[in-house]
């Protein structure tokens, strides 16, 4: 059978431990404010990488992530939202091209954001 010492926390230790569990307390209250999420994947990439890819054949990881987000905004707004309405799937590439060219530093996400913007339906 093991035995465990009572171990005191010092009050360095304790204001420490205050201290950082404060800032956790913050900083996930500053990530979970409305309209804010988490993103990962290929929509964190800028659109001049969209460009590039796309003028040298390998961009189908990034075409797929679009037509997946713009279905998820669909899918979320349970038909109130549909950015893929009426249109395919060569046409949201196009759209996304001529934003990427015009807007090169802008995240792959924003473009994205900025077609379901244009295309309420």
């Amino acid at each position: 059978m093991r035995h465990f010492k009572k171990v005191a926390l010092g009050s360095n230790l304790l204001n420490v431990v205050l201290a950082l569990t404060a800032s956790l307390l913050i900083s996930s209250a500053e990530a979970a404010q409305p309209g804010s999420y988490n993103m990962l994947g290929v929509g964190t990439i800028s659109c001049g990488a969209w460009t590039a890819s796309r003028r040298e054949g390998r961009a189908s990881l990034s075409e797929q992530w679009i037509l997946g987000f713009l279905s998820g905004v669909g899918y979320e707004a349970g038909g109130g939202d549909n950015p893929l309405n009426g249109v395919d799937a060569d046409a949201v590439w196009a759209w996304m091209d001529n934003y990427c060219r015009a807007n090169p530093l802008d995240r792959v996400a924003k473009a994205a954001a900025a077609f379901d913007a244009a295309h309420p339906r």
